[in-house]
């Protein structure tokens, strides 16, 4: 399961006791950890009906507490704030962040708390996918501060997508819901917990496959100052204690959730169309399963006009073409299994062979049907469609984003 720190937040106190943490010889010992933590983002942390924090990394903290022998404080503390709070010694401890590169230059993190998982969320048959180019022109949305905004300002807005940042879940999910945004970016918990499994939440799900990049991380843990080194070995060290007991795998096992099958688009059973963002009156492709059904290549540009160069030139823009094609949908060119080849004039068939066999490995090479066309449109003289195998689901100890 994937569970991403999108904000930091609260204060109250919990168990006590003494022990030397973070002290340096002669220094006073540690009697407390003050935790920055944020109670508006279930199931991560929140106050229940009677006002008491729950959640994820409230029960991982006071484990860490309890372990150390020391009092847990939690803080409030907004999250676009947080690093500068942590610098400034208003709490001691930064609780559940992605412990991103970007962040790593600023501040210190423990050992990973749980690993983060990002997916693209939107409306069933949508054709979205998690790509600039099916997303260009979409209106995507994220939490302001976070990892994935920075994803997503870094990498999709640059090419054309729109991007959205709002304060709070609720009020992302809500724009989702009345369409003022076409999908989100998300993690698999809390987006299951506010809309996909609630009846509002029916219409929506994943689409495609996990996101990742550099600016989102891979994990959770907890921030600590550069300046305290003393306090992040001592947390690692309880950590690594609660993993030896079973408690940290007790306390993740109860917040567990399956992560979406990566060949789940919309629709498992169902079949999944892609249409081409030229607004052609055909899907530049068809995922049934675990088949991907690719429609006639041409050798034609972005703006459909005709390479020009003759045959040989028009084959290698169709190669091209659908190269990129297949990474778009999570296939390649090795995964190609059958291909139907259309000429008009079949003395051009050697030429375009030279080309094709530039492409495929002699050990990997498709099924193939060549056809002889009267005509082909734009006056092209050579076009290809073919069927591709997708990349294969995820085994079961793959889709859970906690496991041992």
């Amino acid at each position: 399961m994937a569970w991403a720190k999108i904000f930091v937040l609260s204060i109250g106190s919990l168990l006590s006791g003494s022990f030397l943490v973070g002290a340096a010889a002669g220094a006073a010992p540690r009697s407390e950890i003050r935790f920055a933590i944020s109670p508006l983002f279930p199931p991560y942390e929140s106050r229940n009906a009677q006002g008491q924090l729950v959640g994820l990394n409230i029960e991982l903290g006071n484990a860490l507490c309890a372990q150390l022998d020391v009092r847990c404080t939690w803080v409030d503390q907004v999250f676009t704030h947080s690093i500068g709070a942590l610098e400034s010694r208003r709490f001691d401890a930064i609780m559940g962040m992605a412990s991103t590169p970007q962040r790593r230059q600023l501040i210190d993190f423990s050992d990973d708390l749980y690993p983060l998982t990002t997916h693209l969320v939107a409306r069933r048959y949508s054709g979205l996918m998690p790509t600039v180019r099916a997303l260009k022109g979409k209106r995507v949305g994220v939490l302001t501060g976070s990892n994935r905004e920075a994803f997503a300002l870094a990498q999709w807005a640059p090419a054309g997508v729109i991007i959205k940042s709002f304060w709070l879940n609720d009020q992302l999910i809500r724009s989702l819901v009345a369409g003022d945004i076409d999908a989100t970016l998300q993690g698999t918990a809390e987006i299951r917990q506010e809309l996909l499994d609630t009846e509002q939440g029916q219409s929506f799900d994943f689409v495609g496959p996990p996101v990742t990049g550099q600016q989102l991380g891979t994990a959770v843990a907890i921030g600590v100052r550069k300046s305290d080194p003393e306090l992040r070995r001592d947390l690692n060290r309880a950590l690594e204690q609660l993993k030896q007991s079973g408690e940290h795998q007790r306390i993740l096992q109860s917040y567990q959730q399956e992560e979406p099958e990566a060949a789940t688009v919309q629709d498992t059973h169902g079949p999944q169309f892609y249409p081409s963002e030229l607004e052609l009156p055909f899907s530049e492709a068809v995922r049934v399963g675990s088949m991907l059904y690719i429609s006639t290549i041409l050798g034609v540009d972005a703006n459909r006009n005709l390479v020009k160069g003759g045959t040989g030139a028009q084959m290698t823009q169709v190669m091209t073409t659908l190269h990129d094609l297949l990474e778009r949908h999570q296939s390649s060119l090795d995964r190609v299994v059958k291909c139907t080849l259309m000429l008009v004039d079949l003395d051009d068939l050697a030429l375009v062979n030279q080309v094709y066999l530039g492409y495929f490995a002699r050990s990997r090479l498709p099924a193939r049907s060549v056809l002889a066309i009267r005509r082909l449109p734009h006056g092209a003289r050579v076009a290809m469609e073919c069927v591709a195998l997708t990349e294969e689901p995820l085994g079961p100890a793959m889709r859970r984003g906690v496991g041992n």
